[in-house]
């Protein structure tokens, strides 16, 4: 598999990953020396055990995402827009990032940054 091939697999198993609620599945994506700025401005999260403790709160939201453009790969880099939905007592909450990784050859992630503000989120 070529390195192009592993980062779409990984972004795709990142996004089915919520779905399923399975947590090991997306920490298992990333490098052990990686961080995330989700969203970017905001203090990076460093580590495994960093990267669980924030996805673990998406998971306990119901967090679903699903890709709103085709994954654009550059070498070891790769950007996306999705769309995150969250069911609500008032409805479904969305957000509409676009993330951009970094992956080192074995096809583990090792940055992501999250580009979303105010004007990207809101309820259905």
């Amino acid at each position: 598999m070529t390195l192009e091939e592993k980062i779409v697999s990984s972004i795709n198993t990142y996004l089915d990953s919520f779905e399923k609620k399975d947590l090991d599945a997306i920490i298992d994506l990333y490098a052990d020396d990686c961080w995330i700025e989700d969203p970017v401005g905001t203090e990076k999260k460093v580590g495994k055990d960093a990267l669980r403790e924030f996805y673990q709160l998406g998971i306990d939201m119901g967090v679903k995402g699903s890709l709103e453009s085709e994954v654009r790969v550059v070498g070891n880099e790769a950007a996306f827009a999705f769309k995150i939905d969250m069911e609500s007592g008032e409805g479904t909450f969305s957000t509409r990032p676009i993330d951009s990784m970094t992956f080192n050859e074995d096809g583990k992630i090792t940055t992501m940054r999250a580009f979303w503000g105010p004007r990207n989120q809101g309820m259905k």
